[in-house]
């Protein structure tokens, strides 16, 4: 960590800015001020230059400015335009000289709020053109109104502690370009009416929903919510096919046909004994057409539903929202319907390319069939995009009540404001991260109390603008949305027309993220054991702090790991700037997660011992993924499933090295 950087003289340092207003001068400013000036002119992997001329710019000041209380923002701007040109990065004090002047001409003539919003949209243009304009009109539309929205949150919604965190990257603010509109984050959706019209009205109400969700579509247990569609489709095509044959063949009049199909739809199972007909089976032949209308019968079944769930598939991956993200759970139980719908389901995955923007996730339990299992194991080998979730690990399992996981780790289950728990219904209301990786560049060889003390800050801040967050959202009426809140979230059907959706919403989570815990641990403690105990420590710690936000606010506090690229690259590019480089930890485009901890080779079992203690108090989840070498064996994959069973592991993917 730069030594200048936590001289007591920046503490005290007040920065006058054009207005007349005074502030505290913050080090973090003055990076992401040089780092914006190296991204205009498109320099890839610039955080080292960056760090260089961030360090001269604060070893000025220092020397400079020890006998004087204020510095002008415009001596910061020209210090850094000097070290620039002292160090020949011409293209970039150039492109940083000439913003300052478009910012005084933009500062004529607009107001401080119109300002950020003329500043918002030249950044749009500039990025646009020096792509050389390949962005098509309805893209570069969306990204307007984004960066309107975005701005108009940071300048009028959000209050400014927020805003300012975010910007020097001690917090990412999820979800900040919709969340004011009332756009919600991942959702698990209610299925009702898949007793028929399949797969045509779920297709419809999940691309639908995706105007309103802002993150992934959660379809959860598909093969028991086909149960009814499956026994409705077979005994219509059944009791249609006897008629038919017995028609054919000169019996229909010698057969009682209603009390056959009495017999048809009492039936619990497709499963079934011809032996329940034998009262009107009157010879031989017609046995056999008994027999050949329910083998037919199955025969359609099963290729309409393949036939189907292919078409559900290649929809939902080929949808052209900007956020395509979906997942389907299938494995609920053993029974035979539901496996014969599994079975299809994997057949069907089994023949197309690998799905990108749908993961399927399999329940993984005790008493799994073999052979589904197996079948799971060949299409992970085969570098399907499959996820596992451990339904009867510990803190899953619950009595009538089945965990659903969202593709990257992502979980909701408890619900500390009422006694009953699950997942369907609910949603990610809001997420913020906490950069842990720069609490860890911080806080190295220094007391731990220190570190805790900020952190405890951090937590506060981010509970505080969650609430926010939830309060912007709530505030919208059950009429903003079409296909949300009309039957396809938990006790919406309690919304009267016109009331706020906060009631229904209180049921969801509002997620503490924390970003670079891995690269944390690494500068705070030597050895990889050490670094081992301290995040679980550490996330013991955080787990009880959210126990206590939850009490307190009556609203459904979780913490979860950082695993989207976006914001884990943002954090470590400014990072880096600050702090510089360091070999091994932030040497690389993003920070990392902590199975990246783990080989998962030399000592498979211990390795997913700490897994499971990390995710029992990853209340909102985590992404853990296995490297795999491109030859392995679908047993060896079952191999490591049974250890994740043993060692308490609530959630992972395989990930095949090329």
């Amino acid at each position: 960590m730069n030594k200048i950087e936590e001289n007591v003289l920046f503490d005290d340092l007040i920065v006058v800015k054009r207005s007349g207003q005074r502030v505290n001068f913050h080090t973090t400013k003055v990076a992401l001020a040089i780092k914006k000036a190296f991204d205009q002119v498109m320099f890839e992997n610039s955080e080292k230059q960056v760090n260089k001329i961030y360090e001269e710019v604060l070893l000025y000041i220092f020397e400079n400015y020890q006998d004087r209380k204020t510095i002008h923002v415009e001596d910061i701007q020209d210090i850094i335009e000097t070290k620039l040109k002292e160090n020949k990065y011409i293209e970039v004090y150039q492109a940083f000289s000439d913003y300052r002047v478009r910012r005084a001409a933009s500062r004529k003539a607009f107001i401080k709020q119109e300002h950020k919003f003329s500043k918002a949209i030249e950044r749009i243009v500039r990025e646009n053109e020096s792509r050389n304009g390949y962005d098509k009109p309805n893209e570069i539309l969306l990204d307007f109104g984004k960066t309107i929205a975005c701005e108009y949150t940071k300048t009028y919604i959000l209050e400014n502690k927020f805003v300012r965190a975010h910007e020097e990257g001690s917090l990412y603010i999820h979800n900040l370009d919709y969340f004011y509109l009332g756009k919600l984050s991942s959702t698990h959706l209610l299925l009702e009416e898949l007793k028929e019209d399949f797969p045509n009205k779920l297709i419809f109400k999940v691309l639908e929903a995706k105007n309103e969700i802002d993150g992934e579509i959660a379809i959860n247990a598909l093969d028991e919510e086909l149960l009814e569609y499956l026994f409705k489709t077979f005994r219509k095509t059944l009791k249609k096919t006897i008629k038919k044959y017995l028609e054919i063949s000169n019996y229909l009049e010698y057969i009682p046909l209603k009390k056959v199909e009495e017999i048809i739809e009492k039936e619990q199972s497709i499963n079934f004994d011809l032996e329940h007909f034998s009262s009107f089976i009157l010879n031989e032949r017609v046995k056999e057409l008994f027999e050949l209308a329910y083998n037919d019968t199955m025969d359609f079944l099963l290729n309409e539903l393949s036939e189907n769930i292919r078409i559900l598939l290649v929809r939902l991956n080929e949808n052209s929202y900007e956020n395509k993200k979906y997942s389907i759970s299938i494995g609920g139980n053993n029974c035979f319907e539901v496996l014969m719908i599994t079975q299809c389901y994997l057949k069907e995955l089994e023949k197309l390319p690998r799905t990108e923007n749908v993961t399927t996730i399999f329940k993984v339990r005790k008493e799994n069939n073999s052979e589904v299992l197996g079948k799971i194991s060949e299409l992970i080998a085969d570098g399907k995009n499959i996820a596992l979730s451990f339904v009867e690990t510990s803190y899953n399992k619950e009595e009538n009540v089945c965990i659903e996981y969202f593709s990257l780790g992502g979980r909701i289950f408890e619900n500390p404001i009422y006694e009953e728990k699950g997942s369907k219904g609910r949603m990610f209301v809001g997420s913020i991260s906490i950069n842990m990786g720069r609490l860890g560049f911080k806080y190295q060889n220094k007391d731990l109390k220190e570190f805790y003390v900020e952190l405890d800050s951090l937590l506060d801040m981010t509970r505080n603008g969650l609430v926010e967050i939830f309060e912007t959202i709530g505030n919208k009426s059950k009429e903003n949305y079409q296909i949300l809140f009309h039957n396809n979230i938990l006790e919406d059907e309690k919304l009267e027309s016109g009331q706020k959706i906060r009631k229904v919403i209180k049921k969801g989570v509002l997620n503490i993220e924390l970003a670079g815990l891995k690269e944390c641990v690494l500068n705070l403690q030597e050895t990889l054991e050490k670094q081992k105990d301290l995040l679980l420590n550490i996330l013991s710690y955080i787990n009880e702090k959210c126990k206590n936000y939850t009490l307190e606010s009556k609203l459904n506090f979780i913490v979860s790991e950082t695993s989207k690229e976006r914001p884990l690259k943002k954090l470590m590019e400014l990072d880096k700037a600050i702090y510089g480089i360091k070999k091994g930890i932030n040497d690389k485009g993003q920070y990392e997660r902590v199975d990246s901890l783990f080989s998962f080779k030399n000592d498979l079992e211990k390795d997913m011992e700490h897994i499971g203690k990390y995710q029992r108090f990853l209340s909102g989840g985590n992404l853990v993924k296995v490297p795999l070498s491109k030859n392995v064996k679908p047993k060896q994959i079952v191999e490591i499933i049974q250890v994740a069973i043993q060692k308490d592991v609530g959630f992972l993917k395989f990930e095949i090295r090329k």
